[in-house]
């Protein structure tokens, strides 16, 4: 009886604790805690670099060029070789004959993209992102209506709800148990919210975190509008990069 009392106290006394913010230290309590006073861990960073690079060769009469989203670029860290990627596309025009593309912003990492179509029979269904180094920053949002209808809506990260009303086009964010993200949508007052059918696209980078920080040499492994001759300059060297938040800086 004596055993089984101390069991019990003891069993009490760790659940006690994990009620509190300040005591807790189970990760997935600590984010519950933090969420019901509005607050939503960072997840792992990217680093990011911003690098100039001038088009060379390019036949007269063009009048733009663009990088489209995911062109990528080669850098070396310690003899490990990373990829860098452009979030989006970005047009230029020429300067007085030449084109450059002037602090091009660069993420180290790879592009995931992962849909879901939205089916409400199943109570169950969450719209996660199954990787556990996604970047959440690099993340876009879009809502297909559906398979026959390709009509699309990009939806924004909610910052707050006093704007919000039923055709607000925002997701939501969260940390789930297991570390990785989720995102949820609207309930048709805060938010619009999402139908039987409509297919959620959520598209991010996946990222080695603190991994190539510092680095300060670019190539490119891609073309830039059909071009592969190029020269490039680091204005920026990459930075930025780190895990997800820990637990005492939540609690902080």
């Amino acid at each position: 009886l004596a055993y089984n009392t101390h069991y019990l106290a003891f069993n009490s006394n760790m659940l006690v604790n994990e009620i509190f913010l300040e005591s807790a230290d189970v990760r997935k309590n600590i984010v519950a805690l933090a969420k019901a006073l509005g607050y939503t861990p960072t997840s792992a960073k990217s680093p990011l670099a911003e690098i100039d690079v001038t088009v060379n060769n390019v036949p007269a009469g063009t009048t733009s060029i663009t990088a489209s989203k995911g062109t990528t670029f080669n850098t070396s860290v310690d003899g490990t070789t990373y990829t860098y990627l452009t979030n989006e596309a970005v047009t230029i025009t020429p300067t007085s004959g030449v084109f450059k593309f002037t602090n091009l912003k660069v993420y180290e990492g790879t592009n995931v993209s992962f849909s879901y179509t939205v089916n409400s029979s199943d109570e169950d269904q969450r719209f996660i992102l199954p990787s556990d180094n996604a970047d959440t920053s690099t993340l876009k949002v879009t809502v297909q209506n559906s398979a026959s209808d390709t009509t699309t809506e990009t939806y924004t990260l909610a910052t707050g709800i006093t704007s919000l009303d039923s055709t607000s086009k925002v997701y939501f964010l969260q940390e789930g148990e297991d570390g990785r993200f989720e995102v949820y949508f609207g309930d048709g007052v805060l938010g619009k919210s999402v139908s039987d059918g409509n297919i959620i696209t959520l598209e991010y980078i996946v990222t080695n975190k603190d991994e190539s920080n510092g680095a300060s040499t670019f190539t490119l492994a891609d073309t830039i509008g059909g071009f592969s001759d190029v020269s490039i300059s680091t204005s920026s060297n990459s930075q930025g990069g780190s895990e997800p938040q820990s637990k005492n800086s939540i609690r902080y």
